[in-house]
């Protein structure tokens, strides 16, 4: 064979330099490419065929449509803007995690810090992730004791619901908001408060989110009301509630309201009438707030009749309702104990005095009536 022969398939030595120096860059660049989007997930699973499409404070998603929380993720390499990347990894990743496994596990008194570390992040943002966070907060909340502030987050998880019509946002654990989706009239909580600074300060939240919400629901104004009422002064003038609405629990709701407001201002009247010969009608997720606000307008009459009639209201909240709504419970207990103090049975009143600490510790009354400790306690004589 001549060397003219093989002169057209040979590739002289510059040109050999040239393409190993391209065939290397191109294998050196294929690889640094699939290191960058290697992604370490919590479960050790590490996924190295995909690629980071975009990310935000909700998720990320990749180039196959799978989306995943920050929650999900121990660390990762991406190929565009690893710096942002790592500062929401950093910021997100852990609280998310807490969050997420307190809510499988039932432990809304442990998550309620981590959630409230993100909760102006996402109290505005519309996901599941922001939806999983401000649930957290609402019933983190509840548990701790923070029933008034907990009224803000529950409006906000209410119209995340509502904007998705009927389909459920996934949520961890068994546990599922209860609430009237007409009316949004929540059903895990009653609008009773006593602690006047948390509710002017949950007053102010829910008003300002009234006011940035087009539609609110028929909830939150009354919500709103009821935060005016525990908030106000003593005695203080309070404006009337319209009771004219279409919605049967939205009028029921603030026919307890105008009751409400008759005895702060201690003038009981028509709206007292008119709830009792309603009573029997009453949804039964508001009964026990009926109870209460009726009870305590009766013990404002002369009539001794009227006054057992009273107490007796106040004390079938215990009997009926303890495990649903202990809170409403622990303060038919507390006010009916007060009242058989100041009318001189102290054996009477001891005894609701042990069931309210020994039943509802945790209640706002119980935790009061424990720091009394200036105030002599009556002893009970033995039989």
């Amino acid at each position: 064979m001549s060397v003219d022969l093989l002169r057209p398939i040979m590739i002289s030595k510059p040109r050999l330099v040239l393409w190993t120096v391209f065939l290397s860059s191109c294998l050196g660049w294929h690889t640094e490419r699939s290191a960058a989007d290697q992604i370490v997930l919590r479960d050790l699973t590490i996924l190295t065929n995909r690629r980071v499409e975009q990310f935000n404070e909700d998720d990320i998603r990749l180039d196959n449509g799978q989306r995943l929380g920050w929650d999900q993720i121990e660390k990762a390499q991406i190929s565009n803007d690893q710096a942002r990347f790592n500062q929401l990894l950093s910021e997100l990743g852990t609280p998310l995690y807490r969050i997420r496994q307190r809510l499988k596990v039932g432990d809304y008194s442990a998550l309620l810090r981590h959630a409230e570390t993100l909760y102006s992040r996402y109290s505005a943002r519309r996901s599941k992730t922001a939806y999983m966070v401000v649930q957290a907060v609402m019933w983190g909340r509840l548990a701790a004791g923070q029933r008034a502030l907990a009224v803000e987050p529950y409006l906000r998880c209410y119209h995340l619901l509502r904007g998705v019509g009927d389909q459920p946002i996934p949520l961890p654990g068994k546990r599922r908001l209860q609430f009237d989706a007409e009316t949004g009239i929540c059903k895990e909580f009653l609008p009773l408060w006593f602690d006047r600074t948390a509710a002017a300060s949950a007053l102010k939240q829910v008003t300002t989110l009234i006011e940035m919400t087009a539609t609110p629901c028929p909830a939150a104004h009354l919500y709103q009301t009821a935060l005016v009422f525990a908030s106000a002064a003593p005695a203080a003038e309070l404006a009337a509630v319209s009771t004219s609405s279409k919605l049967t629990l939205a009028r029921q709701f603030a026919s307890i309201l105008q009751v409400q407001r008759e005895v702060l201002m201690g003038q009981p009247g028509t709206a007292m009438l008119n709830l009792e010969s309603a009573l029997s009608r009453v949804d039964p997720s508001l009964r026990p707030l009926a109870f209460y606000w009726l009870g305590r307008s009766h013990l404002l009459k002369q009539d001794p009749l009227q006054q057992r009639q009273g107490l007796l209201l106040l004390l079938k909240i215990p009997a009926l309702h303890h495990r649903t709504f202990p809170n409403i419970a622990a303060a038919g207990l507390a006010y009916a104990a007060q009242t058989l103090h100041d009318a001189g049975d102290e054996r009477a009143s001891a005894a609701l005095q042990r069931e309210l600490s020994t039943r509802y510790s945790g209640s706002w009354h119980a935790l009061q009536q424990g720091e009394q400790t200036d105030v002599k306690k009556p002893t009970e004589k033995s039989p």
